[in-house]
């Protein structure tokens, strides 16, 4: 598995919290989480862990905990969670997961008394950085499939990289995310910027919804409403995984968390990042983790089908457990000179980049970027608990 470690844009994300199933414990969910059983299934003949071991090789807590996951509906970046539950890894452990499910960052940080860790892209994880006290522990995906399309009829579609042509083209996106970023970049690449362009704000689905019925010329959208958007005929103008800007999505923890039940913290990340191995194992697990996928966005009413639950986990790019390590424990000099205490994590290193981009936009300062360095917010001491704990 090979992944681009890319310089990012960061936006922001402000859309709906939604209810969510798919847990194993039997206890009173917290408002906004489901008390319903796993509907996604137990782990199938054909969808082995890995080893005959389902706890991966960890110590089994002695008491049984329950762990409340802020869950990203839709995006890969929150699935090997679920994977691993459906493989029986946390039931093994002696942890029930309670899952309560997002389709935006921002509403996920701001529920955050539903959650003890939660998963979120690159405008949750701004928002959380700015306006809470959370840790970002982890790097969960490098989102490539953030996309831009056209229409076949479009003059755009016969001549993408004319300038003249997106002038005053009327562009639908989620404002304030990933998406709007990915856009930003492409029209800077042509010497233009959003200002050249009018710009509609719908959500990820509702975006693709509008475009169906005629609003705009040009669609910004990502994962699976990009796959949809392509079934549906429209041209792919770009990506961010063609402009080399992979996007990082992340985990973060609560300060209770952090300080109450670190070993909980650190056993779920690297559970994380084995089921996100396993997916890649083999062509069968890439397969059983596609219709759990599927199956979970069934029960969430988020537009997907079979083919484009195959696409999407094809699309996925989540770090192995030695990756995830080594991006809280590589350290370089920060590439913009901006900062130079220490040097920087590459995890750091690749938040910053975006958060560099808010600042020129004046979302965030420059002493907001000072402050999340110097209290040390992207933080590095749960990989390396796992680090410690796993003999590496």
């Amino acid at each position: 598995m090979k992944k681009s470690l890319a310089l990012l844009l960061v936006l922001s994300l402000s859309v709906s919290l939604a209810a969510c199933g798919g847990n194993r414990t039997e206890e009173p969910a917290a408002s906004g989480g489901s008390t319903s059983e796993d509907t996604s299934g137990e782990a199938d003949g054909d969808a082995d862990a890995p080893g005959e071991d389902l706890t991966w090789g960890l110590t089994p807590f002695e008491e049984r905990q329950t762990l409340r996951l802020g869950f990203f509906t839709g995006s890969p970046l929150s699935y090997p969670f679920l994977f691993a539950d459906n493989l029986g890894v946390f039931d093994a452990l002696n942890i029930d997961v309670e899952y309560i499910c997002f389709t935006g960052g921002p509403a996920m940080m701001e529920a955050n008394a539903e959650w003890d860790m939660a998963s979120c892209g690159l405008g949750g994880l701004a928002n959380g950085l700015y306006g809470y006290d959370f840790s970002l522990i982890d790097i969960t995906d490098y989102e490539e499939n953030l996309a831009i399309f056209t229409r076949g009829d479009s003059p755009i579609a016969e001549d993408p990289e004319n300038p003249e042509l997106w002038k005053g083209a009327t562009c639908v996106y989620p404002a304030g995310t990933t998406a709007q970023a990915v856009l930003a970049k492409y029209l800077n690449n042509m010497g233009l910027t959003l200002a050249d362009v009018e710009s509609v704000n719908m959500d990820n689905a509702n975006a693709l919804t509008g475009f169906n019925g005629g609003t705009g010329d040009v669609l910004g959208c990502w994962n699976a409403i990009a796959l949809s958007a392509e079934d549906a005929g429209y041209v792919r103008v770009s990506d961010s995984g063609q402009l080399n800007i992979g996007m990082p999505c992340g985990t973060f923890a609560t300060k209770e968390m952090m300080e109450e039940h670190f070993d909980l913290v650190v056993t779920a990340c690297i559970v994380f990042h084995k089921a996100a191995e396993w997916c890649y194992e083999s062509d069968e697990n890439m397969a059983q983790a596609a219709q759990w996928y599927l199956d979970h966005c069934d029960e969430e009413g988020f537009l997907c089908d079979e083919g484009i639950a195959q696409r999407t986990m094809e699309w996925y790019r989540g770090p192995s457990v030695d990756e995830w390590i080594a991006l809280y424990t590589d350290t370089s000099p920060d590439d913009a000179g901006l900062y130079t205490s220490r040097d920087l994590l590459q995890a750091e290193k690749d938040i910053l980049v975006g958060l560099d981009f808010f600042i020129s936009e004046g979302k965030y300062t420059n002493e907001d970027r000072t402050r999340y360095l110097d209290e040390q917010r992207i933080d590095p001491s749960v990989a390396l608990a796992a680090k410690e704990l796993l003999g590496k």
